[in-house]
């Protein structure tokens, strides 16, 4: 089993990577082409289309995981649910838009995009719409698939937005462009439903939907509270502050797409596999796999993490130029994220393979959002910009041990299980290391320009930390066989200038039957 998830992670990380570097250029090119209130203007728009796409559905296509394996007979009742409840949520939303455009200056405080409702309206109908191809396609089981379709949606749609920014700079152009790539998709998610589940739309079973909506909800429901404590501080922010200010609040903001490319993947293989642990009753698995993941996913944000903190300056300033220096105190705080970016991924497949603790996990949520709200109203209040992200991060450092202690005791995870994630203490003390390196060589190339300071800072925390790493034994003895191994093959690969070649393949073999059980 851990051989195919490990495949299946790679799948979609490898998808979504290429994705990340498709659409990473769009807001570099459009902060360098438009203002900063024009570029906070965009960055409204994208927050209201991205926060309609995942809190309004409530999660509901991510029944998919749960009810596919269980409806093997006639799995069309499950895709037509989801596909008709997201069409109606998304179609319910646009109509709001259309006649009440003024819901637009409600929400985020300012009348600049109300003259923008109706495009925004059709945006964000068809976003909310086809935003279930990826989900389905995943719990259906065809990974690879769903690996291709993320790269070409993707393409398209930067193709399509890079092209208005080129084009014509402007948030009409954009619109445009963002509905005209969810029309494709559209298109797209028509033809894999037609193709997987024939007359899919044939097959409405109205006790399935109740019983989907019984799972989804209150699944959706700590969903939705939980990127209310994401998203709400951007709006409070919004609504008191200028587009210009805003712009540099976004920019210190700024989510690493790359911690969301595995923690996506990561999630739509361990939701499964965990679900099907907790169908054969073996939670002690569950525990181990659990534990194997945090490991994994802490060498590789424990470092980034420590870099980031060292460098975060020269960052912002390399990717948003020197206008936006002044969003680094935020970007420092933001970061707190990527160490917590572990324990969502540990916690949300487990939540979803024990839905019975989700009202406890919704209560918990309701009065974590009901403080968030009082403590974001008043930093506002007092123009301390600052203030809002303290608090937004603070509530999320209470929300991620309070969930993870209660799924602690629904696993009965006990103090013996704690050498079970001893590497992640060994990888944050090598990541500690490393980042005192870099520091030490912040220092001394000061004066070097941005980029020359990133590169040498990379290349002491790299250095420092991989040391480190061996030097705490983190690396099982089947790891560092593997790796062996693979380099032994590089080396017969490319090892042109090694005098005896076959010594090398005999080698390889040799390693192989040494190492493997």
């Amino acid at each position: 089993m851990r051989a195919t998830l490990a495949r299946r992670v790679v799948w979609l990380a490898s998808a979504k990577a290429v994705a990340f570097g498709l659409g990473f250029a769009l807001p570099l090119i459009l902060v360098r082409s438009l203002s900063q209130a024009e570029f906070g203007l965009y960055k409204q728009m994208f927050l209201l289309v991205n926060t309609a796409m995942t809190i309004l559905p409530l999660g509901f296509a991510m029944s998919a995981f749960y009810f596919l394996p269980r409806c093997q007979d006639a799995p069309g009742r499950v895709a037509f649910n989801i596909a008709l409840f997201h069409l109606i949520v998304g179609g319910l939303t646009g109509l709001a838009l259309l006649a009440c455009p003024g819901l637009l200056a409600m929400i985020l405080g300012g009348h600049e995009l109300v003259a923008h409702a109706h495009g925004l309206a059709l945006l964000v109908f068809l976003a909310v719409a086809t935003s279930v191809l990826e989900i389905v396609t995943v719990a259906n089981g065809e990974v690879a698939l769903a690996a291709r379709l993320i790269v070409a949606t993707y393409l398209v749609k930067t193709l399509l937005l890079l092209g208005a920014a080129w084009l014509a700079p402007s948030i009409e152009a954009l619109i445009t462009a963002a509905t005209l790539n969810y029309l494709l998709q559209a298109a797209l998610l028509a033809w894999y439903l037609g193709s997987r589940f024939p007359r899919f739309w044939t097959v409405a079973d109205w006790p399935m939907m109740r019983a989907q909506l019984g799972y989804a909800l209150p699944l959706g429901a700590a969903a939705m509270l939980s990127m209310a404590q994401l998203d709400l501080h951007s709006y409070f922010v919004a609504r008191s502050f200028d587009t210009a200010t805003f712009a540099i609040y976004a920019v210190g903001c700024f989510q690493l797409p790359l911690l969301y490319i595995v923690n996506d993947s990561v999630g739509a293989v361990m939701i499964p596999a965990v679900n099907r642990l907790q169908l054969e009753n073996q939670p002690r698995e569950i525990v181990r796999l659990v534990a194997r993941m945090m490991r994994t996913l802490a060498a590789l944000y424990f470092p980034l993490y420590a870099g980031l903190l060292v460098t975060g300056r020269e960052f912002v300033t390399v990717l948003f130029t020197e206008s936006y220096r002044g969003s680094w105190p935020i970007f420092a705080v933001n970061l707190t994220l990527i160490p917590l970016c572990i324990l969502t991924a540990a916690c949300d497949p487990v939540l979803r393979a024990y839905p019975a603790y989700t009202s406890l996990l919704v209560r918990i949520r309701v009065v974590l959002v009901a403080a968030m709200v009082v403590g974001l109203w008043v930093v506002t209040a007092r123009h301390w910009l600052l203030g809002a992200i303290v608090v937004m991060v603070g509530v999320s450092v209470i929300d991620r041990l309070t969930v993870s202690a209660l799924l602690a005791r629904v696993l009965e995870v006990s103090w013996r299980d704690l050498v079970l994630f001893r590497d992640i203490a060994k990888l944050a003390a090598a990541a500690a290391f490393g980042g005192a390196a870099a520091a030490l060589v912040r220092v001394l190339v000061a004066g070097a320009g941005p980029l020359a300071v990133l590169a040498a800072c990379a290349a002491a925390l790299g250095t420092v930390y991989v040391a480190s790493v061996a030097a705490l034994g983190v690396p099982t003895a089947a790891e560092r066989a593997a790796l062996r191994r693979r380099a032994l093959a590089v080396l017969l690969r490319f090892g042109s200038d090694l005098r005896e070649p076959a010594l090398g393949e005999v080698a390889v073999r040799r390693e192989r039957t040494r190492f493997e059980p």
